[in-house]
């Protein structure tokens, strides 16, 4: 009998870093030494658009902070490279632009391989395992929060980092006291399909994980079916597909389901060939999109070997999981790069927070 796996949902928790913002609106004062300094938009018509592969010219009136990402993960080796980000702010959003060079564009995580055959015997289907999502996380403090003698000030992401599990938490990212960290997740494969990035909040005691702002509101949806041996995929991409590329994303309102005879890759118009690529996800459009969990509008463009990755937010927000930015404060951050690694791995500079500036 067909089964869908249900473990996506755990993928996708975990694959912000192991590791990562102390009043409400004005977290910690301390000086980290490395500061975001946020430009102030004299007209909110000319904020950025984080729906546009242009990097306009207001990006060049915020000062970047220009930091090196390094391999953080037990064992994980690779180059280290420059990662620059700037900020902006209007009268109602902060945007922020991330941008770094990466050899190659990864859209898909964990796809399905075609061996060739019949392709609706699962025993032709492979999942590749070795493959993730590019991705950019930020991650902001709320609510200050302490591990034995680590804080966020003094350690940055290292104090959030529970690689361990212990009688009171699984492996995990979060604080040992109280505190609360609003996480920003932009998927390339999920963030280009939809616009969002993912919302969430690292909650400690008593909780000690890492929280969506609403469970139900998940839109990113596995598309593997599990023949026990072998796969098939739930769906392949129909019609439009909300003009997506084929190959890397399948839009659900125009879906067609695999099982029906689909004879036909929509990403080549061919019939199934070996070497064949289907997503292992799917994107389905949300319900309620002025739920919470949509408040972080996110997109990610790759050209020249290099990705640009713009977020936009309201300053406040209703949800108690999220960071409230004002004008005059500042507030502790970290991020992370997912460099087509496996969710315990990823690239950023540990030991360390960067202070956000709002003029």
């Amino acid at each position: 009998m067909h089964t869908i796996r249900t473990y996506s949902v755990l993928l996708i928790a975990l694959s912000f870093f192991l590791s990562s913002c102390s009043s409400k609106d004005n977290p910690s004062t301390a000086d980290t030494g490395s500061t975001l300094q946020s430009f102030k938009l004299a007209n909110d018509g000319d904020a950025p658009n984080y729906d546009s592969p242009t990097t306009e010219a207001i990006w060049d009136s915020a000062t970047p902070l220009v930091l090196t990402a390094a391999p953080i993960g037990d064992g994980f080796t690779g180059n280290s490279f420059p990662v620059t980000i700037r900020s902006v702010v209007s009268s109602q959003n902060i945007y922020f632009l991330v941008q770094y060079d990466d050899a190659n564009e990864n859209y898909l995580q964990q796809p399905l391989h075609f061996q060739g055959g019949d392709p609706h015997d699962g025993a032709n289907w492979t999942i590749d395992k070795t493959t993730y999502e590019d991705g950019v996380s930020l991650i902001f403090e709320s609510v200050a929060g302490t591990s034995g003698a680590k804080t966020f000030p003094t350690d940055g992401c290292a104090m959030l980092c529970h690689t361990t599990p212990s009688s009171n938490w699984d492996k995990g990212m979060f604080s040992e006291s109280i505190g609360r960290y609003d996480l920003w997740h932009w998927h390339a494969g999920k963030g280009n399909a939809s616009g969002y990035a993912d919302d969430k909040v690292s909650v400690g005691n008593p909780n000690f994980a890492i929280q969506k702002d609403d469970d139900n509101a998940e839109i990113y949806h596995y598309n593997v079916i599990d023949d026990s041996p072998g796969y098939e995929p739930y769906l392949v991409a129909g019609g439009a597909n909300k003009s997506l590329d084929k190959r890397y994303f399948i839009a659900e309102e125009s879906a067609q389901t695999f099982a029906k005879g689909v004879s036909t890759n929509p990403s080549t118009g061919a019939p199934w060939a070996t070497g064949d690529i289907v997503p292992s996800f799917s994107i389905a459009v949300p319900t309620a999109p002025s739920n919470d969990y949509f408040d972080v509008r996110a997109k990610g463009y790759y050209s020249g070997g290099k990705w640009t990755v713009k977020f936009q937010r309201k300053l406040g927000t209703t949800s108690v999981n999220d960071v409230q930015f004002a004008s005059g404060n500042q507030y502790l951050f970290s991020f992370a790069i997912h460099n087509n690694t496996a969710p315990e791995d990823h690239f950023g500079v540990a030991n360390k927070s960067f202070k956000l500036m709002i003029p």
